[in-house]
Parts: structure tokens; C-alpha cells; sequence
């Protein structure tokens, strides 16, 4: 992180100023996700916040974890009950991908899940299932080979291929074209007018072309800026 940061500020004046005045630090992860999580779980996860509040999501989460994941034992004895109210999303182990390819899309439904997420993640199941994918063969790959395997899956497109290359296998060099934000921030950033269709995929990457190796952490600083905007607006 700290090679990208010199990279970043030596390359770019202006984003030099923002990383200063950024108090935050950078760092290349969601809030839900854990360091012991697999590329299926991040996937599956991803999947049930897709278009939700994150309470919302979490909360059906929640529920899925409970009908069928396991409760993590705190130590020696039997583990907790998996009704304990107490319990949250990270007292939970979540179920593997064999586990929930066997599941019906209506048991999933049952936890609050609509149809299509439920059949997303009985999708994502099946390929690392059945050894399409894995944890090996993702890390394996490259960027665009990541990209390409995910969004050959119904309900993963590229936005989540790209915060899934980003957060969970912590590719430095990332740019999320089609992430709103990101095309807003950068927009303002170089002084580039923003419209339904401006600026395009090509205009971005020709935009960051600088910031190569180092997309990502930039990517982040413009969620940061994206921010500011927004409260100046």
C-alpha cells in the first residue's frame, strides 16, 4: 500500500492533495467480509446486498445463516444454539458450496430471499462446486480471466467481478468503469463533463492510465472524493 500511495501522489498532483486531506486509510476490504472468507462466500455475499440497504441485507443474511449455516464454537463444549437472538452474521460459519447446491431455490426464498438471488447463488454454488471454480484457480487467474468466468455466471456482472477482483482478491489494478461514483468522482477530478453516457469505459481507462499499477487504491480515493461531492451538493 505504501509503494502505491508514493506511485499515486508522484503521478498525480491533484490526487496527491486529496490523499493528504483524506483522514480515512485506505484500506481494500468490505465491512462484511472476513479474512477467512472463501471467493464462494464473498460471491454468495455480494449476491444477498446486491440493490439492498445494508441492514436490509444483512438481516437476510442473518436468517440464511441461521437455517443453514453452523454456529461457531466459542471454545470447549457444545456450540451455542443457532436461535440465540444474541447471535449476529460473524457467529456463523457459512455453508459450504456442496451444501447449498443441494439447497431448493424455495428453502433459500425462505429465508428471504427473492427467486433470482436464490438462483444466483445456487449458480455460484454449482461452479465451485463442481470445480469450475475455486479458490486456486480464481487466484490463478488474471484480471481478465477472473472477469471473464464470473460474468459468465447469471447474477454476477461486471461491477461485482470488479469489487470482487478488488476486495477479495486485492488486485491493485482495477478500475470500476460502470461504478457510479467512481465515474462521477473521476469526472470531477480531471474536469471532464459527466452525462448518461460520458465518460465511457475507453474515457476512463485512457483518464487513469497514470495511476497503472496502482487502479485500485485510486479507485478508492475517488469513492472518497465521491463523498465530498456529494455533501457539497
Amino acid at each position: 500500500m505504501a509503494e502505491a500511495i508514493r506511485h499515486l501522489k508522484a503521478v498525480d498532483p491533484k490526487l496527491s492533495e486529496l490523499i493528504d486531506k483524506t483522514k480515512e486509510v485506505c484500506v481494500m476490504s468490505l465491512p462484511r467480509d472476513s479474512v477467512d472468507d472463501s471467493s464462494f462466500v464473498s460471491l454468495s455475499q455480494s449476491i444477498v446486498y446486491q440493490q439492498l440497504a445494508g441492514k436490509a441485507a444483512q438481516a437476510i443474511l442473518l436468517r440464511f445463516l441461521r437455517r443453514f449455516g453452523e454456529p461457531k464454537s466459542a471454545g470447549a463444549g457444545s456450540p451455542p444454539d443457532r436461535d440465540d437472538p444474541s447471535l449476529g452474521c460473524d457467529d456463523f460459519v457459512f455453508p459450504s458450496a456442496d451444501v447449498v447446491a443441494t439447497l431448493d431455490v424455495d428453502e433459500m426464498k425462505a429465508v428471504g430471499l427473492g427467486q433470482r438471488k436464490a438462483e444466483y447463488i445456487s449458480a455460484v454454488a454449482a461452479r465451485f462446486n463442481d470445480g469450475t471454480l475455486s479458490d486456486e484457480r480464481l487466484a490463478a487467474m488474471s484480471d481478465d480471466e477472473v472477469s471473464r468466468a464470473l460474468v459468465a455466471i447469471r447474477g454476477i456482472g461486471q461491477w461485482s467481478a470488479d469489487m470482487f477482483l478488488m476486495f477479495h482478491l486485492k488486485r491493485p489494478n482495477v478500475l470500476p468503469t460502470l461504478d457510479l461514483a467512481v465515474r462521477k468522482a473521476m469526472c470531477a477530478h480531471f474536469g471532464v463533463p459527466f452525462g448518461k453516457k460520458t465518460p465511457s469505459h475507453e474515457q476512463m481507462v485512457e483518464m487513469g492510465r497514470a495511476w497503472e499499477p496502482y487502479r485500485s487504491v485510486a479507485s478508492w480515493y475517488m469513492w472518497r472524493l465521491a463523498g465530498t461531492i456529494t455533501q457539497k451538493s
